[in-house]
């Protein structure tokens, strides 16, 4: 793929997040309890690896249990990491349990600025941009964002799980520290800006752990509805 200065603009802090070259990503492998009103409702696994060709690779699993219902989700993206920047390769998704199963396999085909449905081998309707990313390896370019940037807000234009366009924004919270599973961790609240409040999701990243999420609530019209917490590291 092309090598693309990117740069990140950041509207309400008036800041710009300058390409960092020769920059890497650090690899890790983290295991997750994913809780809800303090019981165990299941497991999650995030793993970023590099190969010897430089692509990176993210594999995302979240297996949930409760009574008769049962869903386990997983999100995969390859990726090159640019000028301090994520340029997706393929994103895939896959959800299975109770209900209707679903999936969808993306490739981001940089010289013909589309984004293609592998398994037909079509076009997908969505608009092109340099700097978009697929929504498993956008955690990971906020998370390198955190790393090296003062701004206080961060959007991104994604293609997510349903194949379709979408943009996020997060802001920057403050330092807590949090009791979790792995043990005391000192993290950085980020919350994810929405146009209601109906569902709030934050994001807790260690900087002591190279910014590795160690804590992510979901919440919808005030109730929770699920809670990831750090269990290992590697």
């Amino acid at each position: 793929m092309k090598a693309v200065v990117h740069w990140l603009a950041v509207p309400l802090a008036g800041l710009l997040i300058a390409p960092v070259f020769g920059a890497e990503l650090d690899t890790y492998d983290a295991r997750y309890e994913v809780q809800r009103g303090g019981s165990n409702y299941g497991e999650a696994t995030r793993k970023l690896t590099q190969q010897e060709d430089g692509i990176y690779l993210l594999q995302n699993e979240t297996e949930i249990s409760f009574l008769f219902l049962s869903d386990v989700r997983r999100y995969d993206s390859r990726f090159e990491f640019v000028d301090g920047w994520i340029e997706p390769i393929e994103f895939r998704f896959k959800r299975s349990g109770t209900g209707s199963n679903k999936s969808i396999s993306v490739r981001f085909d940089d010289a013909s600025e589309q984004v293609i449905e592998v398994t037909a081998e079509a076009p997908l309707p969505i608009t092109w941009h340099d700097a978009l990313l697929d929504e498993a390896s956008m955690l990971e370019q906020l998370r390198y964002d955190l790393q090296h940037s003062d701004a206080d807000e961060f959007s991104y234009r994604i293609v997510d799980d349903k194949g379709e366009y979408d943009e996020q924004r997060f802001a920057r919270g403050e330092l807590e520290v949090l009791n979790l599973p792995y043990g005391e961790v000192e993290a950085l609240k980020v919350k994810r800006v929405r146009k209601t409040n109906k569902r709030e999701t934050d994001y807790w990243f260690a900087p002591e752990l190279d910014y590795v999420l160690v804590k992510m609530q979901q919440r919808k019209e005030g109730d929770e509805v699920a809670t990831l917490l750090l269990e290992t590291l590697d």
